[in-house]
């Protein structure tokens, strides 16, 4: 392309991955120097919907964007010549949650941004909060692990169920309370913070997991604890055993290729299919949520190493052991870009 380029999503965009991957690939591949300066907003949204509220959160009223508006102004410059100023502002746009404000930035993902590893830790009991799973950002000294039951037939379900016109997309930030109070969710969390801690960008984590089955699911959520209690989701990632080879994801033959041995330990790394900005206030959890089932956003896994065909060959599901393990040999854990204090614009 040698044309400039305009991309918009929310932070709650089921299809949000394709406007950062497309102003990357604009800024690395892009025929022109216009093409290589792409331009990309990103805000408290669901899908195609640039409104303040968003979940039953309202993010105050800049969250409320004229994406008509801009885009017009964009084009007058681009398409008519019009020397409005809109080539002359910060290429990248994102709104901070938590903040609740606007930041101008010079490039995503944000330069300043330091990856940050926090590590899984326990002392054994980590399902639901019942747990001690805790997050630290140093590496546990002892070697632990723990385990839960993964049953397809009856998943983990994810609080869309309260909403009536659920559509496949998400509506905002989940509290999901209602699904931690599941044994078959792992939970990791940080104390109370004593002073924010700013995260914004791409979002990746590693297990080092087993399982009893032939195949199975990871997901991983990422999650704001608030002082009341609710648990509001900010960003997630999802991975099937059989597709952990980066060379292989994807492929047709992806379960033959890469087929688990059941009991052996893999280091899977995902990457979350959303980022987030989002400002952990004083007092706030940073939380990790782990499970293999996230029911009806995900299908279930029916654990046995062939297509999944799942709400369709229900019978033949097998219920799956799964292990986490965390530890100095195998470090689990989520790596979140943080935002030094006084380092983005607004």
């Amino acid at each position: 392309m040698t044309v400039a380029s305009l991309s918009a999503t929310g932070w709650f965009d089921v299809s949000h991955a394709g406007s950062p991957i497309n102003y990357g690939g604009m800024k690395s591949f892009g025929a022109t120097a216009q093409a290589r300066r792409p331009s990309l907003i990103i805000g408290p949204w669901t899908h195609a919907s640039f409104k303040q509220v968003a979940g039953g959160i309202d993010y105050g009223p800049t969250a409320a964007f004229d994406m008509d508006g801009y885009t017009i102004r964009w084009f007058d410059h681009f398409l008519k010549g019009i020397d409005n100023g809109v080539e002359r502002e910060p290429p990248v746009y994102v709104f901070v949650m938590g903040e609740n404000r606007w930041h101008a930035e010079q490039d995503w993902p944000l330069p300043q941004g330091k990856p940050t590893k926090y590590y899984l830790s326990s002392r054994g009991q980590t399902d639901s909060l019942k747990g001690d799973g805790v997050l630290t950002t140093t590496v546990p000294r002892q070697e632990t692990a723990v385990s839960y039951t993964y049953d397809p037939r009856n998943p983990t379900m994810d609080p869309s169920t309260r909403i009536s016109d659920y559509n496949g997309h998400l509506d905002g930030a989940w509290d999901t309370r209602s699904s931690v109070s599941d044994d078959a969710v792992l939970v990791y969390q940080t104390p109370p913070l004593v002073s924010p801690v700013e995260v914004i960008g791409p979002i990746e984590a590693t297990l080092y997991a087993a399982t009893s089955a032939r195949d199975t699911d990871w997901m991983v959520r990422l999650v704001d604890v608030q002082p009341d209690g609710r648990a509001l989701l900010l960003a997630d990632g999802a991975m099937r055993a059989r597709n952990r080879d980066p060379a292989r994801e994807g492929g047709f033959n992806a379960a033959q290729l890469s087929a688990i041995e059941p009991g052996k330990i893999y280091k899977y790394t995902i990457r979350f299919w959303r980022g987030t900005a989002n400002l952990f206030q004083a007092g706030h959890r940073i939380r990790v949520e782990i499970s293999s089932s996230w029911f009806p956003f995900f299908l279930p896994n029916l654990n046995t190493g062939a297509d999944n065909l799942a709400m369709v060959n229900m019978s033949e599901a097998i219920v799956a052991h799964q292990t986490i393990h965390h530890g100095p040999k195998f470090p689990s854990y989520i790596v979140l870009p943080v935002i030094p204090s006084g380092s983005t614009q607004q």
